[in-house]
């Protein structure tokens, strides 16, 4: 790695970055890496794919924001809200009616309002992953109810074909992104990580060049290929991979704190 320019603001990913699949907690060098950040005067901020009630794994340390919902949502440090924008109800309705459609086969859809979120149908995928990243399940609620509410994010449990065709036949004003195989986050178009960094470098006065990322996963890809540098971690697949400036080693090989020390930040 070459010497970066100087970074004023840094982008975490959570999964895979900041904590670990292993103990689904923020390893100890990830906690001594943000605080070295913040005592040299540079921000750090959160960007996830997660709501912000999920992001609880991280309580105890310090932020100078958040960027929640794959960029739909942004907080400040006392996790206020600065910017939220909800999906369209032309997309929750046509969500809506294809879940309700006798004649094609059903699958489970969560759907993340601002303070909790809820589920279609129960769902053993949902159940799962919600005890992966250390979350309470979705609350099961009627389609009807959840298409009136201000939602920001879907999580669609599908893959391969039957997700493109979702999206191709019924979401036409949405995108999907892949970060776990067993299912895909779904956003309003144009809504993206780097999105959301955008928005709150305009809140803190700071330029897209002092900027730095890192990320895992296929949601992360807008944010690698938008900030001034960028680094993946060892676990990234190649897409990733070929979106970033860098590879460093794994959550749980200190991949951040080395690739920091790399670039000459710390």
């Amino acid at each position: 790695m070459t010497a970066a320019p100087d970074i004023k603001a840094v982008f975490f990913d959570i999964d895979g970055t900041l904590v670990s699949f292993k103990t689904h907690k923020v390893t100890q060098s990830n906690i001594e890496v943000l605080d070295a950040l913040r005592r040299k005067g540079v921000k750090v901020f959160i960007s996830t794919g997660r709501m912000l009630k999920m992001t609880s794994v991280l309580n105890g340390i310090e932020f100078d924001g958040y960027i929640a919902n794959n960029g739909a949502t942004c907080y400040d440090s006392a996790k206020k809200m600065l910017f939220g924008r909800t999906l369209p109800k032309k997309e929750l309705y046509a969500i809506r009616e294809r879940l309700l459609r006798p004649d094609l086969p059903p699958f489970a859809v969560s759907f993340m309002a601002s303070d909790d979120y809820y589920i279609n149908c129960p769902s053993d995928v949902a159940e799962e992953i919600a005890r992966v990243v250390g979350v309470a399940p979705p609350t099961l609620c009627s389609i009807d109810e959840i298409a009136e509410m201000d939602i920001y994010q879907m999580c669609i449990y599908l893959k391969g074909k039957p997700l493109d065709d979702l999206m191709k036949d019924w979401l036409t004003g949405c995108c999907a992104a892949v970060w776990n195989p067993l299912f895909a986050d779904v956003n309003e178009k144009g809504i993206t990580k780097a999105y959301g960094i955008d928005k709150l470098l305009e809140v803190f006065g700071l330029d897209l060049s002092q900027t730095l990322s890192f990320g895992d996963g296929g949601n992360d890809i807008p944010m690698l290929e938008h900030t001034a540098i960028s680094v993946c971690m060892g676990n990234a697949d190649e897409e990733v991979r070929a979106a970033s400036n860098y590879v460093t080693e794994t959550v749980d090989e200190d991949g951040v704190a080395k690739a920091l020390v790399r670039l000459g930040i710390l």
